[in-house]
This record gives structure tokens, sequence and C-alpha cells, in this order.
């Protein structure tokens, strides 16, 4: 059951990612491509947590994919969202080399320094005793210093725009985060994916909803300044 849960997980985060990268597309809106890659990471770790819950995590490979995976889709969520707090800003831009910086770092630290596959489902699922040394240290630089990035960005864009949607990215984002928690805890596994994929939900909402106009193409925009011309 739980396997099922985290395969349909996987699903919908990948369905999420192909709408926001058609958004992307008609929009050219930074915080799509961002929100895009992270959804994408979001269905490459729900794979791993898949083919995994029902045993262990047993191949090394399924681990070193999911710690970039998960690292990654905290990191690239907060790029976005750093778009969406402060857009005519450079602190995006800087943010945004940062995390390549740091995600290059992580890829090349994880398969140097294979990680220690020790303990339970649940404690390797929260990176317990197994992702060692510097992979360690970047690992948090993305995850810890990303997390509180998602929820205050959001929190910053609301304050500016008075768009309650945007409050769906902080609500959404700290979800996943509670369900992590529980199940480093040995808690009901089955409620861990169900958690994200309410997560996953009210992220998708407060994205689709964040910009002003974002669903209309630039076309009609084109059209009408001929017309006018």
């Amino acid at each position: 059951m739980a396997s099922l849960l985290f395969f349909a997980s996987a699903a919908l985060a990948l369905v999420f990612s192909i709408i926001l990268g058609l958004r992307f597309r008609a929009t050219h809106a930074p915080v799509y491509a961002w929100w895009t890659l992270s959804f994408a990471f979001y269905a490459l770790a729900f794979i791993m947590e898949a083919v995994t819950v029902s045993g262990n995590w047993h191949l090394v490979w399924e681990y070193q994919l999911y710690i970039m995976a998960s690292a990654g889709l905290v990191g690239a969520m907060s790029v976005g969202t750093t778009y969406l707090a402060f857009p005519r800003s450079r602190v995006p831009f800087g943010y945004a080399l940062y995390y390549g910086l740091a995600e290059i770092a992580l890829i090349v630290l994880t398969l140097s320094q294979p990680p220690t596959l020790q303990g339970s489902w649940y404690t390797l699922n929260a990176g317990t005793h197994a992702i060692v040394g510097s992979t360690d240290v970047v690992y948090l630089l993305l995850s810890a210093v990303g997390g509180p990035i998602v929820v205050l960005g959001a929190l910053i864009s609301w304050w500016k725009t008075r768009k309650y949607s945007t409050l769906l990215i902080a609500v959404g984002a700290l979800i996943p985060s509670l369900a992590g928690t529980i199940a480093s805890q040995n808690g009901a596994i089955s409620l861990f994916p169900l958690m994200n994929i309410l997560g996953l939900v009210l992220i998708f909402l407060g994205y689709l909803n964040a910009l002003p106009n974002a669903h209309v193409s630039r076309q009609p925009s084109h059209a009408a300044s001929s017309s006018s011309s």
C-alpha cells in the first residue's frame, strides 16, 4: 500500500512538473522554470522511496539518486520563491548561482563518497547516519537553507502583493517537513506519502496563482499591438 502511494505521489509530481513547464513556455517567467525543476526532483525522490519502502535501502545508487533529488527539490523550489519575492532584484540570480554550485558539489560528493546504508528505512529516509562527510555538509546547505527560504519567500511575496494564494506555498512546504519528522520517528508509513500529496497539491495551487495573469500567453498582446498600429 505504501509503495503505491509513493508511486502516486511521483506521478502527481510529474504531472505538476509538466504543467508548470508549459506555464514557463507560455510566460518565460523564471519562477516557473525553477518550480518545474523542483517538481521533477520531487518525482525522482518519490520513485526512489516507492521502490524501497517495502524493504529497505539496499542499493547504493538508489540512495544516491534520492540524496541528489531530495536536496535538489528544496533548493530549486527556494530559488523559484526568491524570484517570486524579489522579482526586480539581483538576489534571486545570486541565490540561483549558490544553489547551482551546491547541487553540483552534492552530486560529485555523493558519487565520490558513497552513503552508508545502515539502519531502518525510516532513519535512512531522514538521512540519519547515512549521508557522510562533506556530503552531509553540502546536503544541509541545500535542504536546511532552502526550506526556510521557501516559507519566508512566500510570506514576503504575500506581504508585498496580498495574494493569499502565495500562503498556500508556505503551508504546503511545511507539511512535507512535518511528514518527514513523523517518518523519522517511525510514524505510520502510509501517512508519510499522503501528507506529501497534500503538500504537493497546496504548493501547486499556490504556484498556479502566484503571478498575475500567468495563464495568458504573450501572443494576444502582440496581436493587440499590431491592430493598434
